[in-house]
Formats: C-alpha cells, structure tokens, sequence
C-alpha cells in the first residue's frame, strides 16, 4: 500500500485504516458535540476530548504516511515527518541496528539518517542494501 518505488518500504494497512477511522469519527463526534451542545457542560467538555482525539489521528496518519525508506537510482531515500535524506549507496559508510532502527552513517562516520525497523517491506530494503555491498555493524 503506497509504495514509492521498486525497493519501498509501505504503510501497514491496519494501523493505517484504524487511524484513518479514528480521525474520521473523532471529527464527526467533535462537529456534532460543538453544533448540537449549545453550551451545555458535558458536551463541551466531550467535545474538548474529541478533538484531542481528533488531533492525535491526524498527527499519526501524518507520521504513519511520512515513515517510509526507499531505493531509486542508486540513491537511498528516508523521510519521517518533516525531515527528509538522501545519500548515494556508495556514499554509506555502514548501516548499525540497535533497538528497532537502523542508523545509516556516510563514510566520515556522521549519521546521515534512521530508518525503522517495524516497516512493512524494510526486508526488501535492507536485502538491497547488502547486494549493494554496504557495511552492516
């Protein structure tokens, strides 16, 4: 699901659509408490807690669909959030794994980027960055 390239990592499709669900529910939930409460304590007050619920959804969908690591042209590829990298395959000096993420440092030894290690398809991506020859530690 939302594959980016040949050698992708992918959003999982349960997370995805239990997030997805939330997001939506809390909205309605919200809309319909804030116009139907007129005022009424309670309902502010569970409006209040559904849009908390509300921003939350949205700020994991938005961090499950940035979340990803891909392979194209020789070039690898990993984006969380905000922050986005790229670094050429002979570039990568060596790639360590330590408590479910793998750190890719450059051949000065600065870390470049992380990538996590739960991804759906990181297999695939991990499989193409050992037939490239890089160093795992």
């Amino acid at each position: 699901m939302f594959k980016k390239g040949q050698v992708s990592t992918e959003v999982d499709k349960g997370p995805f659509i239990f997030t997805l669900v939330a997001l939506v529910v809390g909205l309605t939930v919200t809309v319909l408490l804030f116009a139907l409460g007129r005022g009424a304590g309670l309902a502010v007050f569970a409006g209040v807690l559904f849009a908390i619920v509300t921003l939350s959804a949205a700020v994991v969908l938005f961090a499950l669909l940035t979340d990803k690591a891909y392979i194209d042209d020789c070039v690898l590829y990993t984006s969380y959030m905000f922050k986005k990298r790229a670094i050429k395959l002979d570039e990568i000096g060596k790639i360590s794994y330590k408590d479910d993420v793998y750190t890719v440092f450059d051949k000065k030894g600065n870390r470049v980027s992380t990538i996590n290690a739960k991804l759906t398809s990181i297999g695939e991506v991990i499989f193409a960055l050992d037939k490239a020859g890089v160093d795992f530690n």
